[in-house]
């Protein structure tokens, strides 16, 4: 009995130890988080400070770029009839990823209108859905 005692509370020790690891920064003794924070962008140079924030800037950019480019795909697609929507939802199912990454860079380099027609009349007849 005395032995399961034991055990029970060797369990219980090492549960409490795995529990609060990492706890030390909830302590109001230890450093915070944020004069951690503070001290590290302390020690890096003037350059290394411009080259961080330029850094997050050409990040924040990106996202807002795709999100454009998404919008005016978005509404190049709204444009077309339904019939048209509906066939080539239909051709892009069937096709492969290389497809369709070639199709984009296709009406991508596409100048004018005809053009994108063109190429999505291939597409359509390729994968035999009807115009």
């Amino acid at each position: 009995m005395a032995a399961k005692k034991i055990v029970f509370a060797l369990c219980f020790c090492s549960f409490l130890q795995t529990s609060f690891a990492g706890l030390e920064r909830f302590w109001t003794l230890s450093d915070s988080t944020d004069s951690q924070i503070n001290d590290n962008w302390n020690k890096l140079s003037e350059q290394e400070q411009y080259l961080l924030i330029k850094r997050y800037q050409d990040l924040k950019e990106i996202k807002v770029d795709q999100s454009q480019d998404l919008q005016q795909k978005m509404d190049w697609f709204n444009q077309l009839p339904e019939q048209e929507k509906q066939n080539m939802r239909e051709a892009w199912q069937k096709m492969s990823t290389t497809e369709r990454n070639t199709l984009k860079q296709k009406l991508q380099q596409a100048t004018t209108a005809e053009q994108r027609a063109e190429i999505r009349a291939y597409y359509l007849k390729k994968y035999n859905v009807q115009n």
